[in-house]
């Protein structure tokens, strides 16, 4: 493979929320040649502000297409990043023809099942065809596992993983994303709490948190693939827990309605209400800030006592969206400076360093600390 082949990189959905995010890092690279892919390339000026169009392709691509392998192939890309969610409910096909075509691959995927048992599907085509194929490249379980990773050996012992995240209410939304969070809205989920399996229900009963910075919000269970990789990761660990906190409180209970309306098998028309809940939430920007943020809290024991530690996150000026595209970027330029990529398949964790995400969150005057406590 040459150079040049080596270093282009196709991005799957490169118009979209997330994908042009990505596409105006990595356009500006130097030894990347992007690839914005998807279904209609007419719509790509529209939707990447700040790109020079003249520095990248543009490609037509349609993951349903009956030729879509030899589309993909004829685009001569090395690695290929697949942001075209939701991935509930998706298969392995894309994942499955990038290998196949020597590409290797990365995703943002969020869904639980498709992240937690995208090793085992993937693995021996992956190692078959000498490839990287690298799942959840997003906040989850990318950059919460590196901060976990970070921060645990300052435990004897680890008992407890608690993560929050809270947007900002101005946050842009992708259809993908609010078709996400609605997919387990009201529906039961298994979580790790207090060393075994409990049931709970998808944003229902909204519970106070406090962040560092950015004040107190309600906080509501969500399904997330770290509910069940960060318990095989650190065995003894006692909970694992992962919440969202919208920053209006009403927005927070309205969640908590819909959860309990579809837990008592109301029959809401989920795909129509996603469209209506992402309009319906720009009403309400006015009375949000600008700042997101995120708490990962660890508990345990250090020298015989109580221990607990706060990892918090604060975004400013709506830069949160840039998060969940960092993992992606920082594997995009570690492929283009020739130092390669795990062969097989991956779910995202142990591959980067919260040092690593720290360099992206310096671009963006992102913020991040740490806090220790004692007995507690």
């Amino acid at each position: 493979m040459s150079q040049q082949e080596s270093c282009r990189v196709l991005v799957l959905g490169g118009y979209g929320h997330f994908g042009a995010r990505i596409v105006r890092a990595l356009s500006i690279t130097p030894g990347i040649k992007v690839i914005a892919a998807g279904r209609n390339p007419a719509q790509a000026a529209a939707n990447l502000p700040g790109v020079d169009l003249a520095t990248i392709e543009l490609c037509r691509l349609d993951t349903a297409a009956a030729d879509f392998e030899a589309q993909l192939a004829a685009t001569r890309a090395a690695l290929v990043i697949h942001t075209a969610g939701p991935f509930q409910g998706q298969g392995y096909d894309v994942a499955q023809a990038c290998l196949r075509a020597g590409m290797h691959y990365i995703d943002l995927a969020d869904g639980r099942d498709f992240v937690a048992d995208f090793p085992a599907q993937l693995d021996a085509l992956a190692r078959q065809m000498q490839r990287s194929a690298i799942s959840g490249a997003s906040t989850l379980p990318a950059l919460s596992s590196a901060v976990v990773d970070a921060l645990a050996p300052q435990f004897d012992q680890l008992h407890s993983i608690d993560m929050v995240i809270a947007p900002a209410q101005a946050t842009p939304l992708g259809m993908a994303t609010v078709r996400a969070v609605l997919s387990y809205c009201g529906k039961p989920f298994e979580c790790w709490m207090d060393g075994r399996w409990q049931t709970v229900i998808g944003w229902a009963d909204p519970q106070p948190v406090r962040f560092a910075r950015i004040g107190p919000r309600l906080a509501s269970p969500c399904d997330v693939p770290d509910h069940s990789l960060l318990v095989q990761r650190y065995p003894g660990v006692a909970t694992v827990r992962f919440r969202a906190a919208l920053e209006l409180p009403f927005l927070s209970r309205c969640l908590a309605m819909m959860a309990w309306l579809r837990r008592h098998r109301l029959p809401l028309p989920m795909e129509a209400l996603a469209g209506v809940f992402a309009r319906a939430g720009r009403w309400f920007d006015r009375f949000g800030t600008d700042l997101g943020g995120m708490r990962i809290t660890l508990r345990g024991q250090r020298g015989g006592l109580e221990h607990r530690l706060h990892w918090d996150l604060t975004a400013p000026m709506l830069h949160g969206p840039e998060i969940p595209t960092f993992a992606a970027v920082l594997l995009a330029r570690r492929f283009a400076r020739g130092e390669g990529l795990p062969t097989g398949a991956h779910a995202c964790m142990g591959v980067l360093s919260l040092a690593e995400f720290e360099s992206e969150f310096a671009r963006w005057q992102i913020d991040s600390e740490v806090s220790s406590h004692g007995s507690s």
